[in-house]
């Protein structure tokens, strides 16, 4: 695959989306989107991928849309949304139409998402992080939605992510004043997992990926992902019939004989996602 505004890498059994538009600070463009799916989509199908890292070139993750998109909206001369449309039925078998948005999809994938935050994560680059699994920042993170100070007001979803992420309260103080948060208090909000120094950002996100990619079941691994996610649109009731569903379907699987007979004999387990 070819790819001009991302680089894509895969080893060790983690795939590596890197938004690369340096000079722009990855500033979002269509094709932006489009490149990222299909890296996302292609590494969510290779059984030789056991998680998937989303992460910026330079100092930025991504600073939003790219200004000149904005200006030719701005002018009248384009209209927003749609970014990233593309065609929805290739997601995976069964994912929920709330998924099938040109935003939401990464919440369809099977394998975890690990969005590495480099640097400025505003706006366009805020909304994606939101639909990452696992967040973790650099200490040099900035982030938030700014969209206030420029005359907008929230897109895409956000308003429906970030409050189930942060709570309503501080979701509001984020989306009304425009402000970015550092890193240090998207940790203390909940906004992102864990914060670590700069020249260790890439070094933990991979010991994570690689974690669920060695250590996990991929088959727990996407059940466990859709079953919390699917669960924030139900009640209780729904959540412990699905979730003992998938007990008893994934003790009559592969991998939970593995996972058994690796732990007693204290060895490694070799899942197939079977």
């Amino acid at each position: 695959m070819n790819f001009s505004d991302i680089l894509y890498d895969k080893s060790d059994r983690i795939a590596t989306v890197t938004f690369n538009r340096p000079e722009k600070m990855n500033a979002w463009t269509t094709k932006m989107g489009l490149e990222m799916r299909t890296a996302m989509l292609d590494a969510d199908r290779d059984d030789n991928v056991g998680a998937i890292i989303v992460t910026g070139a330079g100092r930025a993750y991504c600073a939003g849309a790219d200004m000149g998109g904005l200006s030719e909206i701005s002018q009248g001369r384009a209209t927003a949304g749609g970014a990233t449309a593309a065609p929805q039925e290739d997601l995976p078998e069964g994912a929920r139409a709330d998924y099938r948005t040109p935003y939401s999809w990464m919440m369809a994938l099977k394998k975890p998402v690990i969005g590495a935050i480099n640097g400025a994560c505003v706006g366009m680059g805020f909304t994606i992080c939101l639909y990452q699994d696992i967040r973790i920042a650099s200490d040099k993170a900035r982030m938030g939605l700014i969209f206030t100070q420029r005359g907008l007001a929230i897109e895409h979803g956000s308003s429906w992510m970030l409050p189930r992420i942060i709570g309503a309260t501080r979701a509001m103080e984020m989306a009304v004043t425009g402000r970015l948060v550092d890193a240090q208090e998207a940790h203390a909000i909940g906004l992102v997992n864990r914060v670590v120094p700069q020249d260790k950002l890439m070094e933990t996100a991979r010991e994570v990926a690689g974690h669920i990619a060695k250590n996990c079941s991929p088959l727990g691994v996407s059940h466990a992902k859709r079953l919390i996610w699917e669960h924030l649109f139900t009640d209780l009731a729904t959540a412990v019939r699905d979730d003992d569903a998938s007990m008893q379907a994934m003790t009559r699987s592969e991998d939970f004989k593995e996972g058994v007979k690796a732990f007693i004999e204290k060895r490694p387990p070799q899942f197939k996602g079977r």
